[in-house]
């Protein structure tokens, strides 16, 4: 998806956007805007430091030569805003997608957790405590009811010997 236009309406504090297709939304640009605590989180110093010292400069805010992101000046620092970020926001029915494909990806890669587990006859317990997690977090896993984060997905292929790509397989 790519943007068509984007303009921040000040006295309103909203971006409005239009994407090539047509469909346009009215979105609050403070939930656009990673707060102080999501930067720290991401680990990001620079853009933290920045987001402290000051407001995003919307008055040069660009579409990227892409056209799915759109950068905000922030100091000397960009915030990048790209198009499903604001299609999730204001879009109900994306974000219904968004929550559909995160369910079933959840469900492939728990299963797939699973079988590869078995496959090294490894208990949950087991592979819970070589990965440093509790066994209920295997179990949420396999049973598809948790969303498995990026890091604790490698350091469970690892365990079991596998390789990241290996878990992607049916």
């Amino acid at each position: 998806m790519r943007f068509a236009s984007a303009r921040y309406v000040g006295r309103e504090e909203m971006l409005y956007v239009t994407f090539e297709n047509g469909d346009h939304f009215l979105v609050a640009a403070e939930s656009l805007v990673p707060s102080d605590a999501q930067l720290k989180r991401s680990g990001s110093r620079t853009a933290s430091r920045a987001a402290l010292l000051a407001p995003p400069d919307w008055s040069n805010m660009r579409i990227t030569e892409t056209g799915d992101v759109l950068e905000v000046p922030n100091g000397d620092a960009v915030i990048e805003i790209p198009w499903d970020r604001i299609r999730s926001l204001a879009d109900p029915e994306f974000r219904a997608y968004l929550a559909d494909h995160a369910a079933e990806r959840a469900r492939r890669i728990g299963k797939r957790i699973g079988a590869m587990r078995r496959e090294t006859g490894m208990s949950r317990v087991a592979l819970a405590e070589k990965v440093g997690v509790g066994r209920e977090v295997i179990a949420n896993l396999e049973a598809g009811t948790m969303e498995p984060q990026s890091d604790l997905i490698a350091d469970i292929a690892i365990a079991l010997g596998k390789r990241l790509r290996d878990l992607a397989e049916e």
